[in-house]
C-alpha cells in the first residue's frame, strides 16, 4: 500500500510517534506540558497576559475570543507560549490585534461521568489551556494583518443575508453549511441530523472543495487555460473560503489536499492522496500535537481514509459483478459508454447505495464510539442528500454574494434553498420515527475497535490475496466477489452493533446534589435509582442520557424512583419528555399524592410505561439480581416525603444457589427514625455496599443502623457546594466508624462497585 511513497512514509512516522506521545502512559514528546502548566495556576486567581486573537465566533449572545501565542503571569506563576479564550459582550476587537487583558484564571470543567462532554478534553484538543473571566482590563493593537478580519466580517454580513431571506433554523442551517458560521445552528435541528446521520453536511469539508474550488479549475481547463494559471487561481479561491469559514479542521485538511492536488498538476506529478492525507495530519498536529484527539479531526481524516482504502475498493468490486452480469468482457470504460441513458441512470444509483453502505461500515466504530450509537437508515438518507447538497451549496452561495448587492433577488435565489432543507427536515423525521432509526451501541475497547479494522481489511483485501494465491483466476468467480464481500460486511456491521449483556455492576453518578444510581444485573437487565439534580441543570439530557448511551443501554427495565423530591425525579422526567424508552417505573405504594407525581404518570402513560407500585416485602428484579422493598410499611402516612422514601435491599445471586454473592441498600432520603424502624424489623443485616441516605445528611446515617449494615463500602451523592451542608461532619464520623471505605461522589466523580462472584473494586474517575 505504501510502496515507494517516501514522504508519506516519513509523515505517517511523525503521526505514529506523536499518537503514542498523546495516547499512551508516558508522555515522552511534552504534549501535554502546557496545560499541566496551566492546571497548576489556582482558579479565581488574578492573572495578566498577553497574545495574539487568532480566531472569533458568537456563542450565546456573546463573542467567543481565541488567543494564541500568550503569555501569562499571576505574580508568582507565569506561562508562555501558551493559548487562552476569554467572552466579550462586543464583537469589537478585530482578528489577529495584540491583546493586553486582566482577569480571573478559570479552568475548563472536566467530565465526571462516563460519556458526558468533557470541556477541558475538547479545548485543550484545539490547543487553548485555560479561559480569562471577570475581566478587569483588556486593550489591543490592530494587527497589520486584517484579511482574516474581514473574512470573518463577510462571513457575518453573508450569514445576515441568509437571515434576512429564511425562517431562522433554515438560516442557521445554511450559514454552517456554506460558510461555517454555526452561531445561529439551531440545536434541536443539529440533533435531528445527528441521530439521522447526515449531520455531516454541517461541516465545511471536501464536498465544498469539490463544488467550489474543482468546478473552478475543471472549469478554466476546459477553456483552455495552463495548468499553472487554473492552479493558482482555483488555489487562492480555495485558501480564501478557508478564512471565510474559519479555518475548521475539515476545510483545512480538504483545502490543503486540494492545494497539493493543484501542485501535482502544475509540476506534472502523479497525485497521491494518502501523501496528501498524511502531510495534511503532520501539518495539523506538528503546530497542535493534541489535535490527534480531537473528534473533527479523527473524523474528517477517518472519512477519507475510509473512501480510498475501503469504499472505492468495494466500489470496483460492485462495477466488476455488475460488468459480470451483464456477460460483458470490456474495460469498465468502454462497458459503461455503451449503456443507455436509463441504465447509467441504475447504475449511478446502485454505485451511491454501495458507497453510502461501504462509508457506514467504515466509519462504523468511530460514529459509535463517539456518540454510542449509530442510525441504521443513514445508508439511505445519504442516497437523497447528497445529490442535492451541489444545488444547495452553488444557490447558497450565489445568493449569498447577490444578497450582498440586492436582496429581493437573493430571497428568489434561496427559495430552491428553502426547499432542500425542508426536504432534508422531512425525511430526517420521518426515519427518526421509524423503528431501529438508531441503535445505541455504547463504548466498546480499543481491542474489539482493533479486531473490527483487521477484519474489514481482510475482507477488502485479504479475500482477493488469498484467491491470487490460491491460482484463481475465474472471471467468473471474480465477478461474484462482492457478493461475498457486501455479505461479509453486513455480518461484521451486525456484529458490532449485536447487544452485549455486560457484567454486573453498580455505578453512582455525580449529579451534583442529587441522585442518580445505574445497576446493571449482568443477565440482560438493567435498573436505575432515582436521577435528579437541583444544583446540574438540565441533568436528563447532558448527564444520565450520555451515561446510559455509553453503557449501551438504549432502555431502562426498572427504573425505581424512592419519592418525588427534585433531586430524585427531575432527570427522570427529562427523558421521558424526550421519548427514551423506560418499560418499568416502580414507586412505593405508599407515596403521597402531588403535582409532580402527576407529571410523571401523565409522561409514562403517553410513552407505554408500566407503574409497579411496590409495598413492604415485594420482590422486583431479574434472574440474577432482586431488589426487596423494606420501607415504608403499608398504611404509614407521613406528612414528610422523605421519610416515606422507598428504601431496598438489592440481592445478587451469581449462581443461582440461593448465596448471595453481593448486596446493597439504597434509602433515599430516610432520616435516622426510619433506619432504626427498619433495623429493628429485622428487615436487613450486613451489606457488601450502602448508597448513604440523604446525601450525608446529619438527620441519616443513624449509628446502630449502620452498625447492623456494617457496610463495606459506602457512597455518599452530593454537590461540593450546597446549601445543606452536605455532606454533615457527624454523617462522616458515624460512617468512618462503621463503613468499610467511604467514597465521595462529589470528589471522585462515578464512582462504580463491581462484584461478579469473587472480584470486588471501586473503579474512580
Amino acid at each position: 500500500m505504501l510502496q515507494g511513497r517516501v514522504l508519506c512514509k516519513i509523515s505517517l512516522l511523525i503521526i505514529l510517534i506523536i499518537s503514542i506521545s498523546a495516547y499512551a502512559p508516558w508522555d515522552f514528546m511534552g504534549v501535554y506540558d502546557k496545560a499541566e502548566a496551566a492546571a497548576l495556576i489556582e482558579e479565581g486567581q488574578q492573572i495578566k497576559a498577553e497574545g495574539y486573537i487568532y480566531h472569533k465566533e458568537v456563542k450565546k449572545d456573546k463573542v467567543l475570543y481565541y488567543v494564541k501565542n500568550a503569555s501569562a503571569t499571576t505574580g508568582s506563576e507565569s506561562l508562555s507560549k501558551t493559548s487562552f479564550i476569554f467572552k466579550l459582550e462586543s464583537d469589537i476587537i478585530p482578528n489577529y490585534s495584540k491583546l493586553n487583558i486582566v482577569g480571573k484564571m478559570k479552568h475548563f470543567s472536566v467530565a465526571t461521568n462516563d460519556g458526558i462532554f468533557d470541556m477541558k478534553n475538547y479545548y485543550n484538543s484545539l490547543g487553548l489551556y485555560f479561559e480569562i473571566t471577570d475581566i478587569d482590563f483588556y486593550d489591543y493593537q490592530c494587527g497589520l494583518f486584517v484579511g482574516n478580519d474581514y473574512a470573518y466580517r463577510f462571513r457575518q454580513h453573508i450569514s445576515s443575508v441568509y437571515e434576512q431571506s429564511l425562517p431562522g433554523e433554515e438560516a442557521g442551517f445554511l450559514s454552517s453549511v456554506v460558510i461555517g458560521e454555526k452561531s445561529g445552528l439551531n440545536t434541536d435541528l443539529k440533533s435531528l441530523f445527528q441521530n439521522v446521520g447526515i449531520a455531516h453536511i454541517l461541516a465545511v469539508s471536501g464536498l465544498h472543495v469539490s463544488v467550489i474550488c474543482m468546478a473552478l479549475y475543471k472549469f478554466l481547463r476546459r477553456r483552455g487555460f495552463g495548468f499553472l494559471a487554473c492552479g493558482l487561481s482555483a488555489g487562492a479561491i480555495a485558501v480564501v473560503y478557508g478564512f471565510i469559514t474559519g479555518g475548521s479542521v475539515s476545510s483545512i485538511r480538504a483545502i490543503g489536499m486540494f492545494l497539493v492536488y493543484l501542485m501535482a498538476q502544475i509540476t506534472g506529478e502523479c497525485y497521491d492522496m494518502p501523501t496528501a492525507m498524511a502531510v495534511m495530519a503532520d501539518f495539523l498536529i506538528i503546530d497542535n500535537p493534541l489535535y490527534i484527539k480531537n473528534g473533527s479531526f479523527i473524523f474528517s481524516f477517518g472519512a477519507i481514509l475510509s473512501i480510498y482504502y475501503f469504499v472505492l475498493p468495494l466500489n470496483n468490486a460492485f462495477t466488476n459483478y455488475y460488468v459480470y452480469q451483464r456477460k460483458s468482457k470490456k474495460s469498465h470504460e468502454k462497458f459503461y459508454e455503451g449503456l443507455s441513458l436509463l441504465q447509467k441512470a441504475i447504475m449511478y444509483v446502485l454505485n451511491s447505495l454501495v458507497f453510502s453502505f461501504g462509508m457506514f461500515v467504515a466509519m462504523l466504530p468511530l460514529v459509535t464510539q463517539l456518540y454510542n450509537q449509530t442510525p441504521l437508515y443513514s445508508v439511505l438518507l445519504n442516497l437523497l442528500v447528497l445529490p442535492l447538497m451541489p444545488l444547495l451549496l452553488g444557490t447558497g452561495i450565489i445568493a449569498g454574494f447577490v444578497g450582498l448587492l440586492f436582496m429581493p433577488a437573493a430571497k428568489v435565489l434561496l427559495f430552491a434553498c428553502h426547499f432542500i432543507i425542508y426536504f432534508y427536515e422531512c425525511i430526517s423525521d420521518f426515519a427518526q420515527g421509524l423503528p431501529f432509526s438508531n441503535v445505541v451501541v455504547g463504548t466498546k475497547s480499543i481491542c474489539f475497535v482493533a479486531a473490527y479494522y483487521m477484519a474489514l481489511l481482510f475482507i477488502v483485501y485479504g479475500l482477493d490475496i488469498c484467491l491470487k494465491v490460491s491460482g484463481s483466476k475465474s472471471h467468473k468467480f471474480r465477478g461474484k466477489r462482492f457478493l461475498l464481500k457486501s455479505s461479509l460486511l453486513i455480518l461484521l456491521a451486525f456484529l458490532w452493533l449485536a447487544p452485549t449483556r455486560g457484567s454486573f455492576e453498580i455505578d453512582i453518578l455525580d449529579v451534583g446534589q442529587g441522585d442518580g444510581i445505574y445497576i446493571n444485573s449482568g443477565d440482560g437487565v438493567r435498573f436505575f435509582i432515582d436521577g435528579g439534580s437541583t444544583s446540574t441543570e438540565e441533568i436528563g439530557q447532558y448527564t444520565l442520557l450520555p451515561f446510559l448511551k455509553y453503557k449501551g443501554a438504549g432502555s431502562i427495565d426498572y427504573w425505581f424512583v424512592s419519592h418525588m423530591d427534585e433531586d430524585h425525579v427531575s432527570g427522570v422526567i427529562e427523558l421521558l419528555e424526550q421519548g427514551y424508552r423506560i418499560d418499568n417505573i416502580v414507586l412505593s405504594a405508599e407515596i403521597p399524592e402531588g403535582e409532580t407525581l402527576k407529571q410523571l404518570l401523565t409522561l409514562a402513560e403517553l410513552n407505554r410505561t408500566n407503574i409497579i407500585y411496590m409495598k413492604q416485602g415485594d420482590v422486583c428484579g431479574s434472574k440474577h439480581l432482586s431488589f426487596t422493598c423494606v420501607y415504608p410499611y403499608e398504611g404509614m402516612v407521613s406528612d414528610d416525603v422523605n421519610a416515606l422514601s422507598l428504601c431496598l435491599l438489592m440481592n445478587y445471586d451469581r449462581n443461582l444457589d440461593g448465596h448471595y454473592e453481593y448486596n446493597a441498600f439504597f434509602g433515599g432520603d430516610i432520616a435516622a427514625e426510619q433506619e432504626q424502624a427498619i433495623a429493628d424489623a429485622g428487615l436487613v443485616g450486613h451489606v457488601n455496599f450502602l448508597k448513604v441516605s440523604h446525601h450525608g445528611s446529619r438527620f441519616s446515617s443513624d449509628s446502630s443502623f449502620l452498625k447492623v449494615l456494617s457496610p463495606d463500602v459506602a457512597v455518599i451523592s452530593c454537590a461540593k457546594v450546597n446549601r445543606y451542608g452536605h455532606p454533615s461532619a457527624e454523617a462522616i464520623a458515624r460512617l468512618e466508624t462503621a463503613a468499610g471505605h467511604i467514597y465521595y461522589t462529589m470528589n471522585s466523580g462515578r464512582v462504580r462497585v463491581d462484584k461478579a462472584g469473587v472480584d470486588e473494586y471501586i473503579s474512580e474517575k
